[in-house]
């Protein structure tokens, strides 16, 4: 009598189970942001839950947990209960952190749902500067090493190792130009109007007023091809000999391990979110770009970031 009794429980756990998952969501919903109020991420955020919120009936709330270079926030959506009622915007920061020796996070720590916005790397030049194009540039790094100077944000940032990358993928040393680092691209920008660099490795988005100020133009972007906002600019590695893209990027993610019909419902009401129009709405107004990956495809696409910049700052460590 024993087993029918155990096989009859083990049965109603499975379908109360089942019952609740298919009954998600039943509670609000938050959404962790490992960065202050206010940025892009955090607006990007709001914006997503907004959109959930909408489409799934129950409120959606943004919790911005800072701390430690983005650690704290990405720690604490990592180790959140995998049910669905916690998700958070991993950034760039998780295929950078770990490679750092900030913390042992990564990709893996996270279910994918949805890549939410792109900001693409790019090379500016003072609107006087001796560098018509992106090819002088480039030659005079490698016929004139260590005499350039640049900047884009703060030491082992992103922008910082988009110059590494490109240097890298010129065959040149990573020490071939000196790097500045500043509090961030508009202070960048404002040192190569002074003079005080010779280009700068930050997006054209944030260069944006500055290139219609006349004061500042775009060599190059870093995007894979010439689309979206930024089509008109030169592609890097399309008109140099150079293989090159890069981006800095954010993503709407779970804990690992949630049910997988949550996870398909995720995918497919943030599927619903972005035909509204807002999100990419307001990344044209900021200058970043919005192209959508979904599931194991933005898994393979962060998989494939965190070894790109694991071996990017491995060249800065040697």
């Amino acid at each position: 009598m024993k087993r029918p009794l155990q096989l009859s429980l083990i049965t109603t756990a499975l379908i109360a189970s089942t019952s609740a998952m298919a009954a998600w969501p039943e509670k609000p919903i938050q959404i962790i942001v490992p960065w202050g109020a206010g940025g892009n991420t955090d607006t990007v955020a709001r914006l997503v839950a907004e959109g959930l919120q909408a489409q799934l009936g129950v409120n959606v709330n943004v919790i911005n947990r800072t701390g430690g270079a983005g650690v704290v926030g990405h720690d604490a959506m990592a180790k959140a209960k995998a049910d669905g009622y916690t998700l958070g915007v991993a950034t760039v920061e998780i295929a950078m952190m770990r490679h750092q020796g900030m913390t042992g996070l990564s990709y893996e720590n996270y279910t994918p749902i949805t890549r939410l916005a792109v900001n693409l790397g790019g090379i500016q030049v003072a609107r006087n500067s001796q560098f018509e194009d992106v090819n002088q540039l480039t030659d005079y790094i490698k016929n004139n090493p260590r005499k350039l100077k640049a900047s884009g944000s703060g030491l082992n940032s992103g922008w910082h190792l988009n110059l590494i990358g490109m240097l890298d993928a010129m065959g040149v040393p990573a020490n071939s130009v000196t790097y500045v680092p500043s509090e961030g691209s508009s202070s960048a920008l404002m040192e190569l109007v002074s003079g005080g660099i010779d280009f700068t490795t930050s997006s054209p988005g944030e260069a944006k007023s500055m290139v219609e100020a006349g004061m500042v133009k775009n060599l190059a972007t870093m995007a894979e091809t010439n689309v979206g906002l930024y089509k008109d600019i030169p592609v890097f590695q399309q008109v140099t000999p150079y293989e090159y893209s890069f981006a800095t990027w954010n993503t709407l993610v779970a804990p690992a391990g949630i049910p997988k019909d949550i996870q398909d419902k995720l995918i497919a009401t943030m599927q619903k979110v972005f035909e509204e129009g807002k999100l990419q709405s307001f990344a044209t107004k900021q200058g970043f770009e919005v192209y959508p990956l979904f599931g194991n495809e933005l898994g393979d696409f962060m998989k494939s970031e965190d070894e790109k910049y694991g071996k990017l700052i491995d060249k800065l460590k040697n």
